[in-house]
């Protein structure tokens, strides 16, 4: 049996440009709906996309129509801006069925989407967090980051891919990084820093329930030390299972999503940060650690639990993988020769038109101006 799966995606997100293999692989036709031009609709595991106008209200009409005309086995959207356009329309009947999480609970939305709502539901729920405040003004916050003390991690409820977190190694500084943050209403979560090694799981959850996942760290960030990573180092810690089945409960998500976590390498303890409610950008990365999500994906549509690999194996460990093309953009701009040579290997040969989306992209975005005009001279020649 052929499963219809309707893949959202509203911005031009690097990390989801991969996913339809996945989906492809599960044994699902996909329908993508997203705006004119954005990498993904390159990949030739979309079997059907459905254009539409960029702005987020424009998109959701859109996909309330779409929902109406044709039945999908599950929807996903691809991206935190898009989902929080959509949940908007929460408790509302045609978000019925297929929503990640309950919609008309307002509780299980805001848990998924703010990251002060997180903490303070992991906080309740007994899982392992960093110490927080959720402060309202600058001056609730100076307090907080003083009791708290420095380095604190500063972050506006709302945001993806790193965007709305800084780390603030004082109070000098502090101002000047709350008022970037600030997203009109004063509020702000700030965060203990812990020391460790920042890393994340890419998980598939039924209905809370964590069915599958991979852990990595993040070798390398670019273009900030907050943004999402170009390098993955393979890892399994124990504290993972328990942390990754302490957030599905308390969110009930059902689908692809990403944990955020930070690894105490001298206490030995791993510290849940964050919750990414979408796919996140390494899935493709089961082929490393043996993880099969295509096959657990296509277990759960068929209402059956797959036998396979729920996590890696210790023999998966230490294995770094440069992420393409996130690592490819970054050895060009940085003059990386050992990235620029190593990130091939996860490259998507299989999919020649994407890669010829990615590589192009190198030329319009991340090559200095010089380089530019000379390519463009020999062209014309």
């Amino acid at each position: 049996m052929e499963f219809d799966v309707l893949l959202v995606v509203g911005i031009d997100a690097v990390g989801i440009a991969r996913f339809p293999r996945l989906l492809h692989d599960a044994g699902c036709r996909v329908t993508l709906l997203a705006p004119h031009g954005l990498a993904v609709a390159r990949s030739r595991f979309v079997t059907r996309h459905v254009v539409t106008a960029a702005e987020p209200e424009a998109l959701t009409g859109r996909l309330r129509t779409l929902l109406t005309e044709r039945h999908f086995h599950h929807v996903i959207v691809g991206d935190e801006p898009t989902l929080t356009v959509i949940a908007r329309h929460r408790g509302e009947a045609w978000l019925d069925g297929w929503f990640p999480v309950e919609h008309r609970s307002s509780d299980a939305v805001e848990v998924i989407l703010s990251k002060s709502a997180f903490q303070r539901a992991a906080g309740a729920a007994g899982l392992t967090i960093p110490k927080f405040e959720v402060c309202t003004g600058l001056a609730e916050v100076k307090a907080a980051a003083r009791v708290l003390g420095y380095p604190v991690m500063l972050k506006s409820p709302y945001g993806s891919s790193g965007s709305g977190v800084r780390k603030v190694a004082g109070e000098a500084e502090l101002e000047a990084v709350f008022h970037l943050l600030d997203e009109g209403n004063g509020v702000m979560l700030v965060q203990q820093f812990v020391d460790g090694q920042v890393g994340s799981s890419d998980v598939l959850f039924d209905r809370g329930v964590p069915v599958c996942w991979h852990s990595w760290y993040s070798r390398l960030c670019w273009p900030r030390p907050m943004a999402s990573s170009c390098a993955r180092e393979a890892m399994v810690h124990r504290d993972i299972g328990p942390m990754l089945a302490g957030v599905g409960a308390l969110s009930g998500f059902r689908g692809f999503a990403g944990v955020d976590w930070i690894h105490d390498v001298e206490r030995n303890r791993v510290y849940l940060i964050e919750f990414n409610p979408r796919p996140t950008p390494t899935y493709h990365l089961d082929v490393h650690s043996g993880v099969r999500f295509a096959d657990a994906f296509r277990a759960m549509l068929a209402g059956t639990r797959g036998a396979g690999c729920r996590e890696p194996s210790a023999a998966a460990c230490g294995r770094v993988i440069h992420l393409f093309p996130q690592s490819l953009y970054r050895a060009v701009s940085e003059r990386d020769l050992d990235s620029l040579l190593r990130c091939w290997s996860d490259a998507p040969w299989s999919d020649p038109v994407l890669m010829a989306a990615h590589l192009r992209r190198v030329f319009t975005h991340f090559l200095p101006m010089r380089w530019r005009r000379a390519v463009k001279r020999l062209l014309c020649r």
